[in-house]
């Protein structure tokens, strides 16, 4: 390696280790604003619960602990979550981190691939097959209502959110490019969600979850998954 490049490799992580100044700085601030407003894209609704001053500190913080990776910033911010989880701050927000979960679902169900979803068929057995769940289904259990409070934020006029407080899980399911499903599920469609993902066969999925919650009706609650469009067209062959 030339020695002209050594030292030039040398000083540039020499740069970076100290405050950024002149051409860099600018660089620098030029990224950590691209960053602040991506987050600000990616969670909103994270921004109206703690304002916009507070939150414009929060992204600066995370974004300066970590940068983009990739110039598109469509998808930035996959670790805040967990990154607002350990602040010394969120104990007095303690469903701020699930808020900001279900956030990140409804982005990457907006970012994931299309295709064509299964369409119910009255004559069609599914119970001995293995599903795949369509590319845009997202899909996870929260120890608070946040998908309660992220769904009274998509109203068009403000009101008092007022949850019952108890766990529940949230669901975004894309099956066109311009139709979103977004409701709150129970602990038995998100089990028949989770064993599907798994790779069990439908009735595998439905059995597991009518013995761990009998109260639900696991039949009816596929049905509505399907009708939702949570599942991928099989494949000819597939089963």
């Amino acid at each position: 390696m030339l020695p002209d490049l050594i030292a030039f490799q040398r000083q540039f992580v020499a740069a970076i280790d100290r405050p950024a100044t002149g051409p860099l700085a600018v660089y620098r601030n030029t990224v950590i604003h691209g960053a602040v407003e991506a987050l600000r894209s990616n969670y909103p609704v994270v921004e109206q619960i703690v304002g916009e001053e507070m939150f414009e500190a929060i992204a600066v913080e995370y974004s300066t602990a970590h940068p983009p990776k990739s110039p598109v910033l469509a998808l930035y911010g996959d670790e805040f979550a967990d990154w607002i989880s350990e602040q010394p701050w969120i104990a007095d927000l303690s469903y701020l981190t699930d808020v900001a979960r279900v956030e990140r679902l409804h982005v990457e169900s907006l970012m994931a691939a299309d295709e064509e979803p299964l369409v119910a068929a009255g004559n069609l057995e599914l119970s001995c097959l293995r599903l795949n769940l369509h590319p845009a289904v997202r899909f996870n259990w929260l120890q608070t209502p946040a998908m309660s409070i992220w769904l009274a934020h998509q109203r068009p006029l403000p009101s008092t959110i007022e949850p019952e407080w108890k766990p529940e899980g949230a669901l975004f399911a894309r099956p066109s490019p311009f139709e979103m499903h977004t409701p709150r599920i129970g602990a038995a469609a998100h089990r028949i969600l989770f064993g599907i993902r798994l790779g069990e066969h439908v009735g595998q999925s439905l059995a597991a979850a009518a013995r761990l919650y009998p109260d639900e009706n696991g039949e009816a609650i596929f049905v509505s998954l399907l009708n939702l469009g949570v599942f991928a067209q099989p494949l000819p062959g597939r089963n």
